[in-house]
């Protein structure tokens, strides 16, 4: 249940909206992102036993895991980044999200602050708030809010 508010809490600082509890406005897309999350606690903390016994590399699949993973998770970053970029294009209200305040960055400097940049801005935050949550450790969670 907390680390359901936790996440609740910077994906609103992240995206605006909420991926836990009855206020979710779209539930398919919390849905996928519970999915990744949970993928990622799952395969973050494995090791790849390739590592130890490279035989293993053939037989257990860690590494495409993880691509797939890899990709699902491009791919439900790229789709908020385009829908935030569609929303700022319709409303004139501007919005106070982290996705929002990178995207009129990249309207200044489209050279330096690429989509790339910006999914890698956000996967970055949540390893940082991640790692925090496990490890106690609050150093990683004060960058993260820093930015």
């Amino acid at each position: 249940m907390l680390s359901e508010l936790t996440f609740n809490i910077i994906m609103r600082m992240v995206a605006g909206k909420r991926y836990y509890g009855d206020d979710v406005t779209d539930e398919e897309e919390a849905r996928q992102f519970r999915e990744i999350l949970k993928e990622i606690f799952e395969n973050g903390g494995a090791g790849n036993p390739g590592d130890f016994l490279p035989i293993l590399n053939w037989i257990g699949g860690f590494e495409k895991r993880l691509q797939r993973l890899s990709k699902r998770t491009d791919l439900f970053l790229q789709g908020l980044i385009e829908e935030h970029r569609g929303k700022a294009k319709n409303d004139d209200e501007p919005r106070n999200t982290m996705i929002d305040h990178l995207l009129s960055l990249q309207e200044s400097q489209p050279d330096y602050y690429t989509d790339q940049i910006i999914k890698g801005f956000v996967l970055k935050y949540f390893n940082s708030l991640i790692i925090s949550l496990f490890t106690g450790d609050s150093s990683e969670s004060y960058v993260g809010f820093n930015f």
